[in-house]
Order: structure tokens, then C-alpha cells, then sequence
């Protein structure tokens, strides 16, 4: 693609650019105007008239792209939405405000929730193998009763957060911050909580195999693990 053609459309997509679909629509405008330009060209068209017949073909793009900018943001950002029993693996909800959402009986595998409010939000009985969690708010979520197989949480907020019943075999939760989070029943095996801090946190399910060096707790999480045979040779009390 010649160099003014790229030009001139990052100069109408750049300030639209922090949602994917914005992203996939600049794509396919690319693709469709070099094939075009092309056209002219090998019917004979200098190279400087075949881009500005190209470009007047398209009219002024500018503002149905701000159009659908701000529709596609008004949709990430809504309260108490229900996407219940919804099909969207692999789906990109970065930086979305969902508060009171419910994602329950739902395909969310592979979903990127990176730096998105999902605080108080449901995602019960849902598949969220490989879902990615990094730096989101789920302060107060349900997640209940869903897989969450190497799904990721680094620097997630996580307190109040209740994990009862779900699958988070392998996940790594190293150096996390937990404050009244809830694993009742949760399948651990494997799960990392190296260098963790824990207050007021709830493990009443099988905790044998979870790894928890360097993990920081009060004595009330202690006892709880101690009582479920956690291995806590290397935690500190406090």
C-alpha cells in the first residue's frame, strides 16, 4: 500500500483506535482502496491522480467513523448488562464499565477483559478457559461454578471476589491482594498463590496441592488452610 494512502487514513482513525472494532474496520478500508488505487493504475492512471480519484471515491469517512466510535463505546460501557448465554469466544471487551453485568451461562473462552470495571458483575456456570482478567475491577464478581483455566489476573482487584465451586486448576494468582475472597469448593490444584497477601479470605475446599511460598495471611485464612492441609511451611502470619 503506497505511503499516502497509509497517511491519510491513520490521520482519520487515530483518535478512534482504542476500540477493535474501529481497529478491523481500518483494515478492511485498506485492503478495499489498494485494491482500487491498483485498478486505476493498471488501467493506465498516473499514480498521483489514481490516489485522489481513489480517495474521493470514499467521500468524508470522518464522521461515520466517529459515529460508530462513540455507539461501540456507549455499548461497552453499560450498566447492569446482561449478555447471559452468549456465544463470544475470543471476544475483546478492553477497558469496558459493565458494573452489575451478567455474563452467567455464557462461551467467554479467550475473552480479553483487560483493564475493564466489572465490579459486582455475575459470570456463573460460564466457560472462561484463557480469559484474561489483567488489571480489571472485580471487586465483589460471582464467578461461581465456571472453568477458568489459565485464565489470567495479574494486578486484578480481586477483593470480595467469590470463586466458589469453579475450576482454577494451574491459574496463577502470584503477588495478588486478596480481602474477603471467597474459594469455597474451587478446584486448586496446581494454583499459584506465591508471595499472595490474604486477609479475611475463605479456603473451604481441597487445598493440598496449591502452592502458597511466600504468601502473607492473617491467622484467620491460616487456620482455614492449616485445617484443609495446606502446605504453609514458608507463609508469615500476621
Amino acid at each position: 500500500m503506497s505511503d499516502k494512502l497509509k497517511t491519510y487514513l491513520n490521520g482519520i482513525f487515530s483518535p478512534y483506535e482504542d476500540i477493535k472494532a474501529i481497529k478491523e474496520i481500518k483494515e478492511e478500508l485498506y485492503q478495499n482502496l489498494q485494491e482500487k488505487m491498483d485498478d486505476l493504475k493498471r488501467e493506465g492512471l498516473p499514480e498521483e491522480i489514481a490516489y485522489h480519484k481513489t480517495i474521493d471515491s470514499i467521500g468524508d469517512i470522518s464522521e461515520i467513523v466517529e459515529a460508530i466510535h462513540d455507539k461501540t463505546r456507549e455499548l461497552h460501557q453499560r450498566v447492569g448488562m446482561d449478555l447471559s448465554k452468549s456465544n463470544m469466544p475470543n471476544s475483546d471487551f478492553t477497558s469496558v464499565n459493565v458494573h452489575d453485568g451478567k455474563f452467567n451461562y455464557s462461551n467467554l473462552e479467550g475473552c480479553d477483559f483487560t483493564g475493564s470495571d466489572l465490579s459486582n458483575s455475575s459470570f456463573k456456570c460460564s466457560n472462561l478457559d484463557n480469559a484474561i482478567f489483567d488489571r480489571a475491577n472485580l471487586r465483589g464478581a460471582k464467578m461461581n461454578k465456571s472453568n477458568l483455566g489459565g485464565a489470567s489476573f495479574k494486578e486484578a482487584i480481586l477483593d470480595d471476589t467469590d470463586f466458589s465451586y469453579s475450576n482454577l486448576s494451574g491459574v496463577c494468582f502470584d503477588n495478588q491482594t486478596f480481602n474477603g475472597t471467597i474459594f469455597n469448593d474451587a478446584g486448586l490444584k496446581g494454583t499459584s498463590f506465591k508471595n499472595a497477601v490474604f486477609r479475611n479470605v475463605s479456603f473451604k475446599t481441597n487445598v493440598k496441592k496449591a502452592v502458597f511460598d511466600g504468601a502473607t495471611m492473617d491467622k484467620l485464612t491460616y487456620a482455614i488452610l492449616k485445617g484443609n492441609k495446606a502446605n504453609l511451611e514458608n507463609v508469615t502470619v500476621v
